[in-house]
Protein backbone atom coordinates (compact mmCIF):
# COMPACT_ATOMS: atom_id res chain seq x y z
CA UNK A 1 0.00 0.00 0.00
CA UNK A 2 1.41 3.44 -0.93
CA UNK A 3 2.44 5.55 2.05
CA UNK A 4 0.10 8.37 1.06
CA UNK A 5 -2.94 6.12 1.04
CA UNK A 6 -1.93 4.65 4.40
CA UNK A 7 -1.67 8.08 6.00
CA UNK A 8 -4.93 9.15 4.40
CA UNK A 9 -6.65 6.07 5.78
CA UNK A 10 -5.20 6.74 9.22
CA UNK A 11 -6.45 10.32 9.13
CA UNK A 12 -9.93 9.20 8.07
CA UNK A 13 -9.99 6.56 10.81
CA UNK A 14 -8.87 9.07 13.43
CA UNK A 15 -11.50 11.55 12.26
CA UNK A 16 -14.20 8.90 12.59
CA UNK A 17 -12.97 8.03 16.08
CA UNK A 18 -13.02 11.68 17.15
CA UNK A 19 -16.47 12.10 15.66
CA UNK A 20 -17.68 9.05 17.60
CA UNK A 21 -16.20 10.41 20.84
CA UNK A 22 -17.73 13.82 20.20
CA UNK A 23 -21.09 12.18 19.54
CA UNK A 24 -20.87 10.26 22.81
CA UNK A 25 -20.02 13.43 24.69
CA UNK A 26 -23.02 15.20 23.19
CA UNK A 27 -25.24 12.48 24.61
CA UNK A 28 -24.01 13.33 28.13
CA UNK A 29 -26.68 15.79 29.19
CA UNK A 30 -29.17 16.31 31.98
CA UNK A 31 -32.52 18.08 31.88
CA UNK A 32 -33.34 20.10 34.99
CA UNK A 33 -36.60 21.75 36.01
CA UNK A 34 -35.64 24.74 38.21
CA UNK A 35 -37.90 27.41 39.79
CA UNK A 36 -37.51 30.77 38.09
CA UNK A 37 -36.60 32.34 41.44
CA UNK A 38 -33.22 30.56 41.20
CA UNK A 39 -32.13 31.82 37.78
CA UNK A 40 -28.94 33.56 38.91
CA UNK A 41 -27.40 30.75 41.01
CA UNK A 42 -28.29 27.96 38.60
CA UNK A 43 -27.04 29.87 35.59
CA UNK A 44 -23.71 30.22 37.38
CA UNK A 45 -23.39 26.60 38.47
CA UNK A 46 -24.52 25.40 35.03
CA UNK A 47 -21.45 27.04 33.52
CA UNK A 48 -19.17 25.66 36.23
CA UNK A 49 -20.55 22.13 36.03
CA UNK A 50 -20.35 21.96 32.26
CA UNK A 51 -16.74 23.15 32.28
CA UNK A 52 -15.73 20.69 34.99
CA UNK A 53 -17.53 17.61 33.70
CA UNK A 54 -18.35 18.09 30.01
CA UNK A 55 -21.95 17.22 30.82
CA UNK A 56 -24.47 19.62 29.32
CA UNK A 57 -27.21 20.94 31.60
CA UNK A 58 -30.48 21.78 29.87
CA UNK A 59 -32.38 23.92 32.36
CA UNK A 60 -36.06 24.79 32.13
CA UNK A 61 -36.90 27.74 34.40
CA UNK A 62 -40.54 28.21 35.40
CA UNK A 63 -42.73 28.88 38.40
CA UNK A 64 -42.51 26.03 40.93
CA UNK A 65 -46.22 25.22 40.73
CA UNK A 66 -46.04 25.15 36.94
CA UNK A 67 -43.05 22.80 37.02
CA UNK A 68 -45.05 20.35 39.13
CA UNK A 69 -48.02 20.63 36.76
CA UNK A 70 -45.83 20.16 33.69
CA UNK A 71 -44.65 16.85 35.12
CA UNK A 72 -47.92 15.66 36.64
CA UNK A 73 -50.42 16.92 34.07
CA UNK A 74 -48.54 17.53 30.82
CA UNK A 75 -46.28 14.50 30.80
CA UNK A 76 -42.96 16.35 30.64
CA UNK A 77 -40.06 14.36 32.04
CA UNK A 78 -36.89 16.12 33.16
CA UNK A 79 -34.19 14.13 34.91
CA UNK A 80 -34.19 16.32 38.03
CA UNK A 81 -36.74 18.56 39.72
CA UNK A 82 -35.44 21.39 41.91
CA UNK A 83 -37.90 22.84 44.42
CA UNK A 84 -37.85 25.87 46.76
CA UNK A 85 -38.97 23.72 49.69
CA UNK A 86 -40.36 20.35 50.68
CA UNK A 87 -43.97 20.84 49.64
CA UNK A 88 -43.39 20.48 45.88
CA UNK A 89 -41.01 17.54 46.25
CA UNK A 90 -43.39 15.74 48.61
CA UNK A 91 -46.20 16.21 46.09
CA UNK A 92 -44.06 14.56 43.42
CA UNK A 93 -43.16 11.71 45.79
CA UNK A 94 -46.82 11.10 46.69
CA UNK A 95 -47.73 11.14 43.00
CA UNK A 96 -45.08 8.53 42.28
CA UNK A 97 -42.84 10.67 40.08
CA UNK A 98 -39.78 11.05 42.34
CA UNK A 99 -37.84 8.45 44.27
CA UNK A 100 -37.72 9.70 47.90
CA UNK A 101 -34.29 8.11 48.36
CA UNK A 102 -32.87 10.38 45.67
CA UNK A 103 -33.89 13.65 47.34
CA UNK A 104 -31.16 15.96 48.65
CA UNK A 105 -31.41 19.17 50.65
CA UNK A 106 -28.82 21.57 49.28
CA UNK A 107 -29.91 24.97 50.59
CA UNK A 108 -32.35 27.01 52.63
CA UNK A 109 -34.08 30.40 52.72
CA UNK A 110 -34.99 32.85 55.47
CA UNK A 111 -38.45 34.41 55.63
CA UNK A 112 -38.87 38.19 55.65
CA UNK A 113 -41.62 40.73 56.24
CA UNK A 114 -41.91 43.09 53.25
CA UNK A 115 -44.02 46.22 52.77
CA UNK A 116 -44.57 48.56 49.80
CA UNK A 117 -42.21 51.50 49.58
CA UNK A 118 -44.89 53.98 50.70
CA UNK A 119 -45.98 51.75 53.62
CA UNK A 120 -49.33 53.44 54.04
CA UNK A 121 -50.28 51.09 56.89
CA UNK A 122 -47.20 52.32 58.81
CA UNK A 123 -46.03 48.80 59.61
CA UNK A 124 -42.77 48.62 61.54
CA UNK A 125 -42.70 45.02 62.74
CA UNK A 126 -44.57 41.73 62.68
CA UNK A 127 -46.60 42.77 65.72
CA UNK A 128 -48.11 45.59 63.67
CA UNK A 129 -49.85 43.09 61.39
CA UNK A 130 -52.65 42.82 63.95
CA UNK A 131 -53.35 46.55 63.77
CA UNK A 132 -56.78 47.33 62.21
CA UNK A 133 -55.18 49.72 59.71
CA UNK A 134 -53.48 46.71 58.07
CA UNK A 135 -56.14 45.54 55.64
CA UNK A 136 -54.33 42.91 53.55
CA UNK A 137 -51.30 40.64 53.89
CA UNK A 138 -50.19 38.48 50.97
CA UNK A 139 -48.52 35.07 50.95
CA UNK A 140 -48.22 32.46 48.23
CA UNK A 141 -50.91 29.79 48.41
CA UNK A 142 -49.67 27.51 51.23
CA UNK A 143 -51.34 24.47 49.66
CA UNK A 144 -49.27 24.81 46.50
CA UNK A 145 -46.11 26.73 47.37
CA UNK A 146 -43.42 25.99 49.93
CA UNK A 147 -42.87 29.69 50.61
CA UNK A 148 -46.57 30.11 51.40
CA UNK A 149 -46.57 27.00 53.59
CA UNK A 150 -43.59 28.19 55.64
CA UNK A 151 -45.07 31.71 55.88
CA UNK A 152 -48.33 30.37 57.27
CA UNK A 153 -46.49 28.11 59.71
CA UNK A 154 -44.38 31.05 60.87
CA UNK A 155 -47.44 33.18 61.50
CA UNK A 156 -48.93 30.32 63.49
CA UNK A 157 -45.70 29.88 65.43
CA UNK A 158 -45.68 33.57 66.30
CA UNK A 159 -49.29 33.45 67.48
CA UNK A 160 -50.46 35.79 64.72
CA UNK A 161 -52.31 33.55 62.29
CA UNK A 162 -55.69 33.40 64.05
CA UNK A 163 -55.64 37.16 64.51
CA UNK A 164 -54.93 38.05 60.88
CA UNK A 165 -56.02 35.06 58.76
CA UNK A 166 -59.17 36.85 57.54
CA UNK A 167 -56.94 39.53 56.03
CA UNK A 168 -54.52 37.16 54.36
CA UNK A 169 -54.58 37.17 50.56
CA UNK A 170 -53.04 34.24 48.69
CA UNK A 171 -51.95 33.66 45.10
CA UNK A 172 -51.14 30.34 43.46
CA UNK A 173 -48.16 31.94 41.70
CA UNK A 174 -45.49 32.89 44.24
CA UNK A 175 -44.00 35.56 41.98
CA UNK A 176 -47.35 37.29 41.63
CA UNK A 177 -47.57 37.40 45.42
CA UNK A 178 -44.28 39.32 45.36
CA UNK A 179 -45.60 41.69 42.72
CA UNK A 180 -48.63 42.51 44.88
CA UNK A 181 -46.23 44.24 47.26
CA UNK A 182 -44.21 45.93 44.52
CA UNK A 183 -47.39 47.36 43.01
CA UNK A 184 -48.72 48.46 46.41
CA UNK A 185 -51.84 46.29 46.13
CA UNK A 186 -51.47 44.96 49.70
CA UNK A 187 -50.09 46.30 52.97
CA UNK A 188 -47.54 43.57 53.69
CA UNK A 189 -46.22 40.24 52.52
CA UNK A 190 -44.03 37.39 53.74
CA UNK A 191 -41.54 35.90 51.31
CA UNK A 192 -38.14 34.27 51.09
CA UNK A 193 -35.35 36.72 51.81
CA UNK A 194 -33.25 36.12 48.71
CA UNK A 195 -35.69 34.40 46.34
CA UNK A 196 -36.36 36.19 44.06
CA UNK A 197 -34.94 39.45 45.44
CA UNK A 198 -31.31 38.31 45.03
CA UNK A 199 -31.46 35.04 43.10
CA UNK A 200 -33.73 36.33 40.29
CA UNK A 201 -33.87 40.13 40.62
CA UNK A 202 -35.24 40.62 37.11
CA UNK A 203 -38.43 38.92 38.28
CA UNK A 204 -39.14 41.67 40.80
CA UNK A 205 -41.38 44.17 39.02
CA UNK A 206 -40.35 47.21 41.02
CA UNK A 207 -37.67 48.17 43.55
CA UNK A 208 -40.23 50.08 45.59
CA UNK A 209 -40.42 47.74 48.55
CA UNK A 210 -38.93 47.68 52.05
CA UNK A 211 -37.73 44.66 53.99
CA UNK A 212 -38.63 45.29 57.63
CA UNK A 213 -37.82 42.13 59.53
CA UNK A 214 -36.44 38.62 59.26
CA UNK A 215 -38.68 36.02 60.85
CA UNK A 216 -37.08 33.91 63.60
CA UNK A 217 -36.03 30.41 62.60
CA UNK A 218 -37.82 29.05 65.65
CA UNK A 219 -41.19 30.21 64.30
CA UNK A 220 -41.42 27.66 61.47
CA UNK A 221 -40.04 24.33 60.23
CA UNK A 222 -36.60 24.58 58.59
CA UNK A 223 -36.84 25.60 54.94
CA UNK A 224 -35.27 22.85 52.87
CA UNK A 225 -34.41 23.72 49.27
CA UNK A 226 -34.40 20.33 47.58
CA UNK A 227 -33.80 18.39 44.39
CA UNK A 228 -34.89 14.90 43.42
CA UNK A 229 -34.47 12.50 40.53
CA UNK A 230 -37.50 11.46 38.53
CA UNK A 231 -38.17 7.73 38.43
CA UNK A 232 -38.56 7.98 34.65
CA UNK A 233 -35.02 9.32 34.15
CA UNK A 234 -32.73 7.10 32.10
CA UNK A 235 -29.71 8.91 33.45
CA UNK A 236 -30.02 8.24 37.15
CA UNK A 237 -26.26 7.75 37.73
CA UNK A 238 -25.49 11.00 35.93
CA UNK A 239 -28.25 12.76 37.85
CA UNK A 240 -26.92 11.41 41.16
CA UNK A 241 -23.49 12.85 40.36
CA UNK A 242 -25.05 16.26 39.78
CA UNK A 243 -26.90 16.12 43.11
CA UNK A 244 -23.61 15.20 44.79
CA UNK A 245 -22.07 18.22 43.08
CA UNK A 246 -24.71 20.48 44.68
CA UNK A 247 -23.47 19.40 48.11
CA UNK A 248 -19.77 19.98 47.42
CA UNK A 249 -18.27 22.80 49.57
CA UNK A 250 -17.26 24.79 46.49
CA UNK A 251 -20.77 24.64 45.04
CA UNK A 252 -22.32 25.41 48.41
CA UNK A 253 -20.16 28.53 48.67
CA UNK A 254 -21.26 29.67 45.21
CA UNK A 255 -24.92 29.07 45.95
CA UNK A 256 -24.66 30.96 49.26
CA UNK A 257 -23.16 33.98 47.49
CA UNK A 258 -25.95 33.99 44.91
CA UNK A 259 -29.01 33.75 47.11
CA UNK A 260 -29.33 30.14 48.31
CA UNK A 261 -27.81 29.99 51.81
CA UNK A 262 -26.15 26.86 53.09
CA UNK A 263 -28.69 24.70 54.92
CA UNK A 264 -26.23 23.21 57.40
CA UNK A 265 -24.76 26.54 58.49
CA UNK A 266 -28.09 28.35 58.72
CA UNK A 267 -30.03 25.69 60.56
CA UNK A 268 -27.24 24.13 62.58
CA UNK A 269 -28.07 20.69 61.25
CA UNK A 270 -26.46 18.18 58.94
CA UNK A 271 -27.77 18.12 55.39
CA UNK A 272 -30.09 15.15 55.14
CA UNK A 273 -30.07 13.03 52.00
CA UNK A 274 -33.56 11.79 52.74
CA UNK A 275 -35.28 14.41 54.92
CA UNK A 276 -38.61 13.63 56.49
CA UNK A 277 -41.59 15.80 55.53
Amino acid sequence: MPLGKGIKGLVVGLSLLLATIAGAQKKQSLHLFVPCGMIVPFTRIKSDYEQRTGVKLDITFDNGVMLVRRIRDKGERPDILVAPGELEIQEMIRSGFIDPKSVVTFGTFRLILVVPGRNRARIQSLDDLTNPRVRSIVIADPKLNSVGYYAREALKGLGLWEKIKDRVVTHWHAQEAVNYICMGRVDAGIYYASCPFDSAPEKVMSPTYRILETLPLSSHPPVRVQAGILKSSRKKDLAKRFLDYLLEPRTQATLAKLGIPNYRQTNGQRVSLNPKP
